[in-house]
């Protein structure tokens, strides 16, 4: 083997470390995050009332909008420089906080229309508060893209854990003490200015530095299509709720909102950390696409079989459980929680393949699926709300994410040379698995002694179907079980590794 070779094997073998830690380090953080966040949610749903959640819903369509415009991509393309990142830093800082301003500048102006569309004269308030954090935000942007360019997954899992606690904690006091919907909008800003400075501590940028025009050229003129394909996207993300908002009462609107956020927060938290894992490994790559192809199926095949068992269990679950902590209060959301969580994780694994489009900075092409998206996804969510208010758009959202995102998925794991049924199995084979087992459970949970009992349909579900599950997984993938537990085996004895180091340094005086 060639000295060249040999530096390589290395990199790739550092790389593959990296990204493995890095994925172990946001694994760990979204598994607190779940339980943070789950707390929180049941603590909210006692203290607030589904119009308060529709209030603050509502509000979010426009700030969610607000943000993608105000981040117009600068990260991905800056992520794509990273061995020159240090003479890119200031044109980027600057570039992030003219437009976190200008976006404060526009929520501002939008908010008296927003409260008018909706027929809600309290959103100008909600909005004005959410809008004070814009180009707080944008302060954290380069460095947290140095951050991931370093792969310094410990300090951003850490961050977000305390973030999140910060944020529900925040949340819970400001509603306790009668906040209603502004317990949601208040914290966000304070929590951007801890962000702000934390960030620039443990990764400041340079943006005193000298740079020439044909630099900012370069980062407008690239982050354009990314900017484009972010504001699509999130106009999407948010059009549920825009519907909804025209023909829906607030109540009805905080019904759906409550459901989204309980079925969507763990599974787009997953799909997110695998994305900041991935896309710099995928960067790093780039050179070798095969090697990235393969490492991105893997990836997909890997979130696929975590995420939707996980996402059936949530749908069996949601009956029974709601029922238990809320009696009547919010058991009008269980529909909308079993079909959004039916539906969500297909919508995850395309995050992946959209983060390889990304690294090949194969932007053009991530815009076309982007535009494609839009008619789609607002001509299901019409004709749903039209026929069914809530449940009809509800049912609407599932059902695109059951088609477009993986036919994205396939068009572009097939373009990369991936064979169709490499694609599908990605899809199906975590289905029927995961159907099996958790319908196993639900079947046992519908017995005469079981199903007059809310606690112990949660136990016989929980139970049959996570033990069910990898006996399954085993019959029919092997390989695939294989895979799992030789990559959580892996993180298991990290964790042994460290609880035995830990002690030792300790009693060395280290």
């Amino acid at each position: 083997m060639t000295a060249r070779a040999e530096r390589s094997d290395g990199r790739q073998g550092g790389l593959g470390k990296a990204a493995t830690s890095g994925f172990l380090w946001l694994l760990v953080q979204s598994v607190a995050a779940r339980g943070i966040g789950f707390v929180s949610q049941l603590a909210l749903a006692w203290l607030l009332t589904p119009a308060d959640f529709g209030v603050i819903g509502l509000a979010y369509t426009v700030f969610g909008i607000a943000n993608a415009l105000v981040s117009f991509g600068v990260d991905d393309v800056l992520l794509q420089r990273q061995k020159a990142i240090m003479f890119w830093t200031a044109p980027a800082f600057w570039i992030c906080l003219s437009l976190g301003v200008l976006g404060m500048v526009g929520m501002l102006a939008a908010a008296p229309f927003a409260a008018r569309w909706y027929h809600s004269p309290e959103l100008v308030g909600l909005i004005a508060a959410l809008a004070v954090a814009t180009p707080i935000k944008t302060l954290a942007t380069v460095p947290s893209v140095k951050i991931r360019a370093d792969m310094n997954f410990r300090f951003l899992a850490a961050y977000n854990t305390f973030e999140i606690f910060a944020l529900q904690l925040g949340t819970i006091l400001l509603a306790w003490l009668g906040c209603g919907a502004y317990s949601f909008a208040i914290p966000i800003p304070a929590l951007a200015v801890i962000k702000a400075a934390l960030f620039w501590w443990k990764a400041p940028p340079r943006i005193g530095r000298l740079f020439r025009k044909v630099q900012l050229h370069y980062i407008l003129g690239s982050s354009t299509t990314v900017f484009a394909t972010r504001t699509i996207i999130e106009i999407v993300n948010q059009g549920d709720y825009i519907v909804l908002g025209l023909i829906a009462s607030h109540s009805v609107v905080g019904l759906y909102f409550f459901a989204f956020r309980f079925s969507a927060q763990p599974v787009r938290m997953l799909a997110g950390n695998f994305i900041n894992v991935l896309l710099p490994a995928f960067a790093q790559l780039r050179a070798d696409p095969l090697r990235q192809t393969e490492a991105a199926l893997k990836a997909c095949r890997l979130l696929a079989y975590m995420v939707v068992p996980f996402c059936f269990m949530q749908a069996a679950l949601a009956g029974p459980g709601l029922h238990v902590l809320f009696g009547e209060r919010w058991i009008k959301a269980v529909p909308y929680v079993q079909i959004l969580s039916m539906g969500l994780p297909f919508d995850a694994v395309s995050w992946i393949t959209g983060s390889l489009l990304s690294a090949r900075r194969e932007f053009r092409a991530g815009l076309v699926f982007a535009l494609i998206s839009a008619p789609i996804f607002f001509g299901m969510a019409i004709a749903g709300g039209l026929l069914g208010s809530a449940f009809g758009v509800a049912v609407a959202v599932a059902l695109y994410y059951f088609t477009y995102p993986p036919l994205c998925s396939l068009l572009i794991l097939h373009r990369c040379g991936v064979g169709v049924g490499r694609v599908l199995e990605l899809y199906v084979m975590p289905f029927l698995v995961s159907a099996l087992s958790i319908g196993g459970g639900c079947l046992i949970s519908l017995l005469p002694l079981v199903r007059t009992y809310d606690l112990a349909r949660i136990v016989v579900i929980g139970v049959v179907g996570t033990g069910l599950y990898p006996v399954i997984l085993y019959v029919l993938r092997r390989d695939v079980f294989d895979q799992l537990c030789d990559r959580f085996g892996g993180i298991v004895g990290k964790f042994r590794r460290v609880r035995i180091v830990a002690p030792q340094a300790v009693a060395s005086g280290g």
